[in-house]
């Protein structure tokens, strides 16, 4: 079983407990869910907090699983598989935040599933607030019906994930005024004051980021390519975006993400993403003791282990989800990472299971 202490970033375990919950509400089996990625339900009861690149892959594959992008956000609805991509792809062009809310806002309206959106006041002060929309008028609830359904956590992880969403197209994290709440505070208020880092206001006419004069003029610094990166690491890298984390080491592995069937992102990509040069990515890297190349085999090492756990996968399987060209190529790697054979370490799991 994969350990649910870790020395990596973490994130409170309710999220995962949380996240089970709704896979077994949908009518599978939670405790084999977790298993696929090493976890024990019975540790995690018990665990306060989980790696938060373990979060990350499961809350990937129970998208997958359950087919609806908004798992854990206030939606009002269920959402395709892909819409996020192509949500992206549509509003990467645009030159400024605001842009971005706007046609955000455009592609949700015509899309299928959610009935919420993002929606964008400016008051007499000019301070922004993003809060919350209806986007099918003919709906028979109201907004606060749909909010109130769906309850506090997912209003909260809805705001979050829309504002590292809008910090990554800054390329910063955004400076927030404040954040309301439509909603009596919860008794856990403070990890909720340590999720966003800013004043929170409770019991407020509505709930919104709230932002200083000038978000909708803030540039939008990505590009097609550096979309492609963050789109491999999605959803992580809106559970935990890279300029929180608090190494050069954590924030490339975050780039790298944990989908290795195609080629990684090379160091001139993931250079360019963090605004680095190679040189600078490489020095830095080596003064935290490590490389770019150490990280991608620790990448592909922690992914071979972990494909490793599940005896449904076929050692040539593994291989090619591992990006390798031939199993000869991954024994190769396992064997120089490890020591042993990808055979071997199998059949010593075989023997001494976790």
């Amino acid at each position: 079983m994969c350990p649910i202490d870790s020395s990596e970033i973490t994130l409170p375990a309710s999220y995962a407990r949380a996240l089970l919950r709704a896979v077994e509400e949908q009518g599978h089996d939670s405790a084999a869910f977790a298993a696929v990625d090493g976890v024990s339900v019975h540790e995690l009861a018990s665990a306060q907090s989980v790696p938060a690149s373990l979060f990350g892959r499961l809350y990937k594959r129970a998208i997958l699983l359950l087919e609806d992008e908004t798992l854990g956000m206030a939606s009002g609805g269920r959402v395709p598989n892909g819409t996020f991509r192509m949500m992206c792809l549509c509003v990467i062009h645009c030159e400024s935040i605001g842009g971005i809310l706007t046609r955000v806002g455009e592609f949700l309206d015509i899309c299928k599933g959610a009935t919420l959106k993002p929606s964008v006041t400016v008051d007499k002060l000019g301070t922004v607030q993003v809060g919350f929309g209806l986007i099918d008028a003919s709906d028979d609830r109201t907004l606060d019906d749909i909010l109130t359904a769906d309850g506090p956590l997912r209003v909260r992880m809805s705001l979050f994930v829309w504002y590292n969403l809008f910090s990554w197209f800054a390329g910063t994290e955004l400076a927030l005024s404040r954040i309301t709440f439509n909603f009596p505070a919860p008794a856990n208020s403070e990890s909720w004051q340590r999720m966003f880092n800013c004043p929170l206001v409770f019991d407020s006419p509505q709930s919104a980021l709230e932002f200083p004069a000038g978000l909708l003029n803030i540039a939008n610094v990505q590009s097609e390519a550096s979309l492609n990166i963050f789109l491999r690491s999605a959803p992580y890298r809106l559970i935990v975006p890279y300029h929180r984390q608090h190494t050069l080491r954590d924030r490339v592995l975050a780039l790298f993400g944990d989908d290795f069937s195609s080629a990684m992102p090379n160091a001139t990509s993931i250079a360019a993403t963090l605004n680095l040069s190679v040189s600078t990515l490489r020095r830095q890297l080596g003064d935290e003791g490590t490389s770019f190349q150490s990280l991608k085999d620790e990448c592909r090492y922690t992914a071979a282990l972990r494909y490793l756990g599940s005896s449904d996968l076929s050692l040539n399987e593994i291989a090619r989800l591992l990006g390798f060209d031939d199993a000869s190529a991954f024994f190769r790697a396992f064997k120089r990472w490890s020591g042993t054979t990808p055979a071997a370490y199998r059949r010593a799991l075989d023997q001494y299971p976790a």
